[in-house]
């Protein structure tokens, strides 16, 4: 697997199909607006632009594009950011890939952004990405409950955290 910013010409049919299908966009916030290749390539270009967000393709050896990790927006006042992730690609769920590209761009936070800490949140029920982040060394900090909607029914969020020392034990287990 490998990480690099996302660029604008990484926009596919692929890409934009995840971004429109219902089972992969399900818990994402951008489901409630139409996915258009002029708006996924807006929001790209908006990131790439901003110096506290980093917005990284996750690419498998042979190039194929399987989903996006992005970290940010940076506080740096308090050296805090977010993660999130989409593996977009259906085939290459639950194989380990959302792990590894969330220990690579942690590190990468950690030792280049100058962040101390890392959050996540995810929906109850997304236990795929709980579970990526768990396994990168995230810790589960707090549950939000009824926080968001999700299908005309109140949802709980999980609250996930981790600091470079969160990470170094996960390493030694």
């Amino acid at each position: 697997m490998e990480l690099r910013e996302l660029q604008v010409a990484d926009i596919t049919p692929a890409y934009i199909g995840w971004m429109s299908d219902r089972e992969t966009n399900r818990y994402l916030e951008t489901r409630h607006s139409a996915q258009t290749p002029e708006s996924v390539a807006a929001f790209v270009a908006r990131v790439a632009a901003a110096p506290d967000e980093f917005l990284f393709g996750i690419f498998l050896p042979t190039g194929r594009h399987i989903g996006n990790i992005k970290v940010g927006p940076i506080r740096p006042v308090h050296g805090v950011a977010d993660v999130s992730l989409l593996i977009g690609d259906a085939a290459c769920r639950g194989q380990g890939f959302g792990t590894e590209a969330i220990r690579a761009v942690s590190a990468f936070a950690f030792d280049n952004l100058g962040v101390s800490k890392l959050s996540a949140s995810m929906y109850l029920p997304n236990e795929g990405s709980t579970r990526a982040f768990l396994r990168a060394g995230f810790v589960r900090e707090g549950l939000r409950v009824k926080h968001y909607d999700l299908d005309g029914e109140r949802c709980d969020l999980v609250e996930l955290g981790a600091t470079r020392e969160d990470m170094f034990k996960q390493k030694e287990r």
